[in-house]
């Protein structure tokens, strides 16, 4: 999925994440964020990235009321996410689909998301939090050849922000690569990339450090916030 959020939603607040308070919002879903979890991938290596990945999805800022929202929605010319995973589909110029990726979702588990659709319960948390749950895991099991957990973590992410064939052209790109281990993501593979390097109008970031903010927010700087709250 070739998700691409809006610039605001990569500021940071200077402060370290573990010194600053949950968002009101998360203290509402995280419950049923471990059910999900606990249901789906109750052996996820890193539950508090998942937490994490809420907030990178939602929180322009922590105190923001769409900040951990079901209602949290980008919606432009060329694209719409929504919810707590910002799931998302995107349109060519023409208007013409160009990627549906909670169809695609739906289609890998039916039985799991029957109910969850464009038309139908689409503001529902829970299914929203099932179908983060499921991409990610989705992704995870697709990893091969990574050094370590952190580093399957790493480009599970990745994948979820930029697709998995980016993911893939990344870590072949790292593999051409002299010095670069395509099995790492840090210091490796989050160096080498066919990713668009040149800023975009609308988010004042590339594709680029977009994909690559993304990764490193969610595994390293909100990460803080959510040990002991998901287990």
């Amino acid at each position: 999925m070739y998700k691409l959020l809006i610039a605001a939603v990569l500021v940071l607040s200077s402060n370290p994440a573990n010194t600053q308070s949950l968002p009101a919002n998360a203290k509402k879903y995280l419950p049923i964020l471990q059910e999900e979890k606990d249901r789906f991938w109750p052996e996820h290596p890193r539950p508090a990235t998942l937490g994490a990945q809420v907030e990178q999805e939602t929180c322009v800022r922590l105190t923001h009321s769409k900040c951990w929202s079901p209602y949290a929605e980008l919606r432009t010319s060329r694209e719409q996410g929504v919810g707590l995973g910002q799931i998302t589909r995107a349109f060519f110029p023409s208007g013409k689909l160009r990627f549906d990726a909670l169809n695609e979702l739906r289609r890998a588990f039916p039985e799991e998301l029957e109910d969850f659709s464009w038309d139908t319960n689409l503001y529902d948390p829970r299914l929203q939090l099932r179908a983060l749950v499921l991409k990610d895991l989705q992704g995870y099991r697709l990893v091969q050849k990574a050094a370590t957990e952190d580093d399957a973590l790493a480009f599970t992410y990745a994948a979820y922000n930029g697709g998995f064939g980016g993911l893939s052209s990344d870590r072949k790109a790292c593999a051409a690569t002299k010095g670069c281990d395509p099995s790492r993501w840090f210091g490796h593979v989050e160096h080498t990339s066919l990713k668009a390097k040149k800023s975009v109008d609308g988010y004042k970031k590339s594709f680029f450090e977009i994909n690559r903010e993304y990764v490193k927010n969610v595994m390293h700087v909100r990460r803080a916030r959510y040990d002991g709250q998901l287990k």
